[in-house]
């Protein structure tokens, strides 16, 4: 069973969400493949060790959250550089990054989306007036 991050866990991954999310932003301003898709960081996970952080992301449009989640995993010696240039005095060792698409969200959309195309419910007994 895994341990519940601890305090300095928790700090240091919300600072590495928001240093990440602004690395993010600032990537689609320079790669043309993401012209047009809004990219958000949903969860980051980092382990207890801090030297490796795992970032879901959320894309839209859904159907382009493969191959911007690819895209980014392939620029992923650019971002740890530029991440690397923004934290190289609070840690010994860089973090590895890695992106991955948010299951979770992904799955959430697609039951929104059965439970909205079903039928109204239907009424068991007539009612009788």
């Amino acid at each position: 069973m895994a341990r519940p991050p601890n305090l300095r866990q928790q700090r240091f991954a919300a600072e590495m969400k928001r240093i990440l999310s602004d690395i993010v932003r600032e990537a689609g301003d320079q790669l043309p493949e993401l012209s047009g898709c809004l990219v958000e960081l949903s969860d980051l996970r980092v382990t207890s060790d801090l030297q490796h952080i795992r970032v879901y992301l959320l894309v839209s449009p859904a159907e382009k959250q493969e191959f911007v989640v690819r895209l980014l995993n392939q620029h992923q010696r650019t971002i740890r550089y530029l991440l690397a240039q923004r934290i190289k005095n609070q840690v010994r060792i860089m973090p590895t990054v890695q992106f991955y698409a948010d299951e979770v969200e992904m799955r959430a959309r697609r039951v929104e989306e059965i439970l909205k195309n079903l039928p109204p419910p239907g009424r068991d007994t007539p009612s009788q007036e």
